[in-house]
């Protein structure tokens, strides 16, 4: 598997050291992940220093690679990967005849593997990076059906005046519905119960 290892820097001035870093990775923000920590020496003359924990997206994302092949050959699983940067995460499709095993049941294969793949980087750089999972687009075509559940029960709400429970969700499929009814007029959402237990329920708005 490949190595990944974060480039260390340390200076007194927070810009200056974050400023040398990028350009010896003759990269822009937006092409890195980093970390900056301050740190203060004791005794009667105290000064400061920044450390900065510093990656490039590319790296990560060849990591991310080398990672998820030997997983899956391990598995007996051949996998084609597609990978998609975004500034906020880094999306993984991982395309393959197999997919129902890689999925699991409710998709829980495929979040064990995801959370793992992100100790394993943050563990190896200190970093956290975002990393989201997909096998065949399995997560888009639940979001889609999610989403279409949503709007079918919020009509009821409407049209009948009466809240609707929705069944257990986690917290990513909480966010779509309630994103999704948003400018719905006539229904507000709310969570409510405990997790794993909790759900959304879609309520009338007062006339």
């Amino acid at each position: 598997m490949q190595k990944l290892e974060s480039h260390k820097y340390e200076g007194k001035n927070k810009d200056e050291v974050l400023s040398k870093a990028l350009g010896d990775l003759n990269a822009s923000t937006n092409e890195v992940y980093y970390d900056i920590k301050e740190e203060t020496s004791g005794g009667l003359f105290k000064s400061k220093k920044y450390l900065v924990n510093i990656i490039l997206k590319e790296e990560v994302i060849e990591y991310i690679k080398s990672y998820l092949k030997e997983i899956t050959e391990l598995m007996g699983i051949k996998v084609e990967l597609e990978t998609q940067k975004n500034e906020n995460y880094i999306k993984v499709n991982m395309i393959s005849d197999n997919s129902s095993i890689l999925i699991g049941k409710n998709g829980r294969t495929m979040s064990s593997l995801q959370d793992l793949l992100r100790q394993s980087i943050q563990s190896n750089i200190n970093v956290r990076v975002n990393v989201i999972l997909d096998a065949n687009d399995y997560k888009e075509k639940q979001a889609r059906n999610i989403e279409k559940l949503a709007i079918k029960l919020a009509k009821e709400v409407v049209k009948t005046g009466i809240e609707v429970k929705m069944d257990k969700m986690n917290s990513y499929e909480r966010r779509l519905v309630h994103n999704k009814l948003t400018d719905f007029k006539g229904v507000t959402t709310i969570s409510e119960g405990e997790e794993p237990n909790r759900c959304v329920v879609i309520k009338p708005t007062e006339k």
